[in-house]
């Protein structure tokens, strides 16, 4: 079937323009876009265009791919079905566009939202979170399981070395040792949990290539081999062209892997990141209860709830391998919003079943001055929800950072987390060369806890009879 012909099935073009007429206020524009567009395709019904990096060579899909977004934002107050099916007509025609030819529509929004989705998963995450359950039974099953998935000597886990045949089944696990790398607190967003937002009056810091490399630098000699580039939402400081250079710079001269949190990117800009050489993008939904989204995002790019919310189906169409979920603990109910996060990794990788996918759950437990924690959660439901995120989505890589506790670091560690940050700053340019003292600066995004050099989390981890590695999985480093 010709590009031309799949596009003419599956859209209704009387349709779309009546609804662009009747609910888009600039709705000549927009119906401009889709002319020439549509036209574009008519011209070159067999276009051979196959990789999303190659986006620029249509004109019009990254911009039908905006508007898709666009009109999904000015209409989430009263989304219908019309709403879904003009929105899924557009990401038809901006797949086709982009030389997506076989790929069916993203109906994100509705697969978080269907009780039906991942019903099983979510039922063994609710076992875990009933409160009857003894807990030493949720973390004595949690353990089990992650040890017989996640042993270095494990059959079971994809891209594991098998090389390695000391290693202990019957105690621990690899688990990856990993640090945040900040590049700028620019933001200008209003979230109002958050130390980066725009009206905080706090000291900015956007770093250059060259004072990314020194941290970087910093870092891999604490023996650090992956690396999370993280910056707030700032375009005219932070944009993927900024990326693309620090992740070329850093990947040229030291041999690390990166992941990027970042804000969201479209699927053309996901591309062009995992050409500079990003292997993975972490993106918090942070509450997928739209009212509360609305509420603690205000103003800002990151009030644009669909957005974000396909953040991560954008990275995956763009190649990028490993994809972070996360919900922010201390928002609202902690237990829909868990539930809604498996349905959306199990609607992930449902779509993209070679991704792989990983889970933090980040607590607040301090914010902006005038910022009230609306829903605190203590430790006992943040263990049980870890356990039961493990319960699942078995193979799913569970992270943990260090806005929590030494003790509880170490207890969620013995349990069930395979990636865990260690001496992390939260500000631009906050380590020290010669040092791993974790200093209290003025602003960083978030406080932390655990501030214990990296060889005493690397020291905890052995003596529970982990084997650490310094890189991801697929390019591991395993030492005992």
């Amino acid at each position: 079937m010709s590009t031309n012909t799949f596009v003419e099935q599956n859209t209704d073009w009387e349709f779309l323009e009546r609804y662009l007429a009747e609910r888009d206020p600039h709705f000549a524009r927009h119906w401009e876009l889709l002319r020439e567009a549509r036209a574009t395709l008519e011209e070159d019904p067999n276009s051979s265009r196959k990789e999303i990096s190659k986006l620029a060579a249509s004109p019009f899909a990254e911009r039908v791919e905006r508007l898709r977004y666009q009109l999904l934002h000015e209409r989430e107050e009263v989304l219908d079905g019309d709403d879904f099916r003009a929105a899924e007509m557009l990401d038809v025609l901006f797949a086709r566009l982009s030389g997506q030819r076989e790929r069916t529509p993203r109906r994100t929004i509705q697969a978080v939202h269907d009780e039906n989705m991942a019903a099983e998963a979510v039922a063994r995450l609710e076992a875990c979170l009933d409160r009857k359950r003894p807990l030493d039974d949720v973390l004595a099953s949690a353990q089990r399981l992650t040890r017989e998935l996640f042993s270095v000597c494990s059959p079971v886990r994809e891209g594991q070395e098998q090389d390695h045949p000391a290693a202990d089944r019957s105690t621990g696990w690899r688990v990856l040792v990993y640090a945040p790398l900040y590049l700028s607190s620019y933001c200008v967003n209003y979230c109002l949990y958050c130390g980066f937002r725009f009206p905080e009056k706090i000291p900015r810091r956007w770093l250059t290539t060259v004072e990314a490399l020194e941290q970087a630098e910093i870092l891999i000699k604490r023996g650090m081999r992956h690396i999370l580039l993280v910056a707030g939402d700032y375009p005219q400081k932070t944009d993927v062209e900024y990326y693309s250079e620090i992740i070329r710079a850093i990947r040229g001269q030291y041999p690390v892997s990166l992941a990027v949190e970042i804000a969201p990117q479209s699927t053309a800009g996901y591309a062009a990141l995992v050409d500079a050489g990003i292997i993975g993008v972490t993106l918090y939904q942070e509450t997928y209860d739209w009212h509360l989204y609305r509420h603690f995002h205000p103003r800002g790019p990151k009030s644009h709830y669909a957005w974000r919310l396909e953040g991560l189906e954008r990275a995956a169409e763009g190649g990028v391998k490993r994809l972070g979920l996360g919900i922010l603990l201390g928002l609202g109910d902690p237990v829909p919003d868990a539930k809604a996060m498996v349905r959306h990794a199990a609607y992930l990788k449902e779509r993209f079943p070679n991704r792989r996918i990983a889970f933090s759950l980040p607590r607040i437990h301090e914010g902006p001055a005038d910022f009230v924690i609306p829903h605190p959660v203590d430790d006992e439901t943040l263990i049980r929800l870890y356990c039961g995120l493990r319960h699942a989505f078995p193979t799913a890589e569970l992270v943990l950072s260090t806005r929590e506790p030494p003790a509880l670091r170490d207890l969620l560690a013995q349990t069930c987390i395979t990636q865990i940050s260690a001496a992390s700053s939260t500000v631009p340019g906050g380590y020290r060369a010669g040092t791993e003292a974790v200093e209290d600066e003025e602003g960083g995004q978030f406080p932390v806890v655990d501030r214990r050099p990296v060889e005493e989390v690397v020291a905890m981890l052995r003596r529970a009879g982990h084997h650490v590695t310094w890189q991801v999985p697929e390019f591991a480093v395993v030492t005992k």
